[in-house]
């Protein structure tokens, strides 16, 4: 199953890798071409969408890849048609009433009260968002949940290749600037829209007649708590910056944002294996049951923490010189923050592995109850150090939250399923990353691309004295190059 695992993720990595080059390409076109403020906008603007698309998706996409190993293996008396067309329509339509309401909403608030004119303007174009991206949400798990990571790849990659230079296109051909961007979405989502309906139709898995009320209830029964729990989470992401706008402005949350957005690049490669996890260890104890599901899962905990664990470290040190190199020089207002923030966005990147007993035993009532209050304690420490602390409070305030969810997460799951950790394996893989910090405190490389390079001779020191003081990692090469 591990090699499986890293079929499907590679075939992830590559939708992922094509809109890093793209991203690390656009981030200081970006951050240079648009003032500090309007990339705060965008930030907001982002994190907004964020928040309200779990409301306008009902938990749907999470049901699609937890119901779909029952449909597909017949335990449910649910046909395969059935299932996508329910879960399909159901989001599109939930979707559509959820964008109506964000709509009216800021239209009834007005220009004053969410900021400006401008940034009144972009949110009520982005609110179709919402309702595109819908669809797409509940095809994309289903092809998950099948297991089918290469179609998935395509679709996206081409997705955003064409992303790229229409957004282009708008901004600077057509003089729009931010709004060029969201408009450059929107085309893109309605084109994947129709796409989808086409392919669903094609494969006769989207007939009306098969549509089924129950069923949908059931999947919203399953998901709902789940929405919740993901904007509790979603408020340990980005409460920090509403709090940042109120306290101290849109340049303090560009400042912000950009060491974030640069964390969650980094949080973003090494989760790729978790978009493959779910569907396979669900589909583990479907047909093996509990002993294997917890070998695979414990498995894939030590791989995540043997790539993490120097990943943190690494870039706690060296982070800060690759984001002035990236962003340019007029966001050195944002140094000293990714130490705070590198380590509990990293770790959080395993919570697939964290929470798995409890979306095995649908206990998803229990995720909304942890999430809820780490939510909580994210917004009430937020205002106590932001206003003491700046944006340094709001980085330690991330640090204490997330840690707080994890061990959280950690202690409900349990109680359903064991996940083992191994504490010597953890260790090394400590030791071999100070090893490499301490080797990096002797080596200066003063060429543009100096700190980039620093990290990738981090990288391979420590590579290399993990190979030297753990065994389990000679075996796991061995097997890898003969794979």
């Amino acid at each position: 199953m591990i090699k499986n695992l890293f079929k499907q993720t590679s075939w992830y990595s590559l939708p992922y890798f094509i809109g890093a080059a793209i991203g690390f390409g656009t981030f200081p076109i970006w951050t240079r071409y648009f003032t500090v403020k309007e990339y705060g906008m965008m930030s907001l603007i982002d994190v907004t969408l964020m928040f309200i698309a779990p409301l306008a998706r009902f938990g749907l996409p999470q049901s699609t890849v937890r119901f779909f190993s029952e449909c597909q293996s017949g335990n449910r008396s649910l046909t395969i048609p059935s299932f996508f067309t329910t879960l399909f329509l159901g989001a599109l339509a939930l979707a559509g009433i959820s964008t109506l309401l964000f709509f009216l909403t800021i239209v009834a608030l007005g220009p004053d009260r969410v900021g400006g004119q401008q940034m009144y303007d972009l949110f009520k174009l982005v609110s179709v968002l919402l309702f595109l991206g819908a669809g797409p949400g509940v095809f994309n798990s289903a092809l998950r949940a099948e297991q089918k990571a290469k179609f998935l790849a395509i679709l996206t990659s081409t997705s955003t290749m064409v992303s790229l230079p229409l957004a282009f296109i708008l901004v600077f051909g057509f003089l729009l600037g931010v709004k060029g961007i969201y408009i450059g979405s929107i085309c893109i989502q309605t084109s994947s829209l129709i796409f989808y309906i086409w392919f669903l139709r094609r494969q006769k898995r989207l007939v009306l007649s098969s549509f089924s009320f129950p069923f949908l209830f059931r999947a919203m029964r399953y998901g709902l708590p789940l929405v919740p729990a993901q904007l509790a989470n979603m408020i340990s992401n980005i409460g920090d910056r509403y709090i940042l706008q109120i306290f101290l402005g849109s340049q303090v949350v560009g400042y912000y944002a950009v060491s974030y957005g640069l964390t969650l690049h980094l949080k973003s490669v090494l989760t790729l294996m978790m978009v493959a996890v779910t569907p396979m260890y669900l589909d583990i104890w479907e047909k093996h049951g509990r002993e294997r599901t917890e070998k695979f899962l414990s498995s894939v905990l030590d791989y995540y923490l043997m790539v993490a664990i120097p990943a943190v470290i690494l870039f706690s040190f060296f982070g800060d010189d690759i984001l002035i190199l990236l962003a340019s020089s007029k966001y050195e207002g944002a140094q000293g923050l990714l130490p705070y923030l590198t380590a509990p966005i990293v770790l959080h990147g395993a919570i697939t592995i964290y929470t798995a007993g409890l979306y095995i035993h649908k206990k998803t009532s229990l995720i909304l109850y942890f999430t809820l209050g780490a939510g909580a304690l994210n917004l009430l420490l937020n205002l106590i150090f932001v206003p003491l602390m700046g944006m340094v409070g709001a980085a330690i305030t991330t640090l204490i939250s997330y840690i707080f969810l994890i061990v959280l997460a950690n202690i409900f799951s349990s109680q359903y399923i064991t996940i083992r950790l191994n504490y010597l394996a953890i260790g090394k893989y400590l030791l071999a990353s100070i090893m490499a910090v301490i080797f990096l405190r002797f080596i200066s490389i003063d060429v543009f691309f100096g700190a980039i390079i620093k990290l990738l001779i981090g990288v391979i020191i420590y590579s290399a004295a993990i190979l030297i003081i753990d065994n389990r990692t000679r075996k796991r090469l061995r097997i890898a190059l003969k794979f």
